[in-house]
């Protein structure tokens, strides 16, 4: 999408990868051909390859910019970090220059928010300088939800996180040691029309960010819906999900929330154009992007 304009808030996305890059199965344990068949027409090939049998998982942040603070929602996988996830490891792409591009530089984000602590959600949090990993936005203010941090906290020092590689020592606990993380509670307002929503379940502290104006209204939704599947399929969780029956509770409660209303969701991993409206169907939900 071009920037999106909710009155006097605007809204970037800032692209890291757009590509296919994880197997169906590994996503969702309830992965069936026989029902995903129905919506191939509108998943193919935007949303998926089946050839391959690969699901298209944008990797993505969002600049705000209101009329105070500019404020980056997930900071994507980062640069030059060791991880066990071949996607992720040693990247070496040009996501400061997108950032650039959408409007900023590091040195312009007043706060920062993890929507959760996922590795492809905290990377750029830090980069590497002389030798050590530092926050790489000077002036801002980290916002981690706390039940999210300190689950993640005691998580990576019991196993260092073997799946993905330690993204917490190197991603989030520099923030923490410069002094420039804050933990919130899940509802934490930033400025008014602002503010954070508990989505737990994909992970135990997941928020959203909530913007509101007399321009419109839109919700940031993070991991809360992975895939547009979900939409369709709302039952449906992922293996990357610490709580999947609250996960589900959670995707069902937003869908029925904001179905035909004009709130406009922006998923953190739906391609382009990402925000769109949740609409009723007779057998559950669909999504449809904004413009179309």
């Amino acid at each position: 999408m071009s920037d999106l304009v909710l009155g006097d808030i605007t809204l970037a996305r800032v692209v890291e990868s757009d590509n296919p890059h994880l197997l169906a199965g590994e996503v969702f344990p309830d992965w069936d051909d026989d029902a995903v068949r129905p919506h191939l027409d509108w998943m193919v090939p935007r949303h998926f390859k089946p050839e391959r049998n690969e699901l298209v998982i944008t990797i993505q942040s969002f600049l705000v910019k209101t009329p105070h603070h500019t404020i980056l929602v997930d900071a994507c996988g980062g640069n030059g970090k060791e991880r066990n996830r071949p996607q992720f490891h040693r990247q070496d792409g040009p996501w400061l220059e997108t950032l650039a591009a959408a409007g900023a530089a590091p040195e312009d984000i007043d706060f920062v928010l993890c929507t959760h602590m996922h590795v492809d959600h905290v990377g750029w949090n830090t980069r590497l300088e002389d030798g050590r990993w530092v926050p790489t936005f000077p002036n801002a203010r980290y916002l981690f939800a706390r039940t999210e941090y300190e689950h993640w906290q005691k998580l990576a020092a019991e196993t260092g996180l073997p799946r993905t590689g330690d993204y917490f020592t190197d991603s989030v606990l520099p923030v923490m040691e410069a002094g420039r993380a804050d933990l919130v509670d899940s509802d934490f307002g930033i400025e008014d029309g602002v503010w954070l929503d508990p989505l737990p379940g994909h992970s135990p502290g997941a928020v959203g960010l909530h913007l509101k104006s007399a321009g419109g209204e839109a919700v940031l939704s993070g991991d809360t819906m992975h895939h547009m599947i979900q939409c369709h399929l709302p039952d449906w969780s992922t293996n990357f999900c610490t709580d999947q029956a609250q996960a589900r509770a959670t995707r069902r409660a937003l869908l029925e929330r904001y179905t035909d209303t004009d709130v406009l969701i922006c998923p953190a991993h739906f391609p382009a154009p990402t925000a769109g409206r949740v609409e009723s169907k007779a057998d559950g939900f669909s999504f449809r992007y904004l413009g179309e």
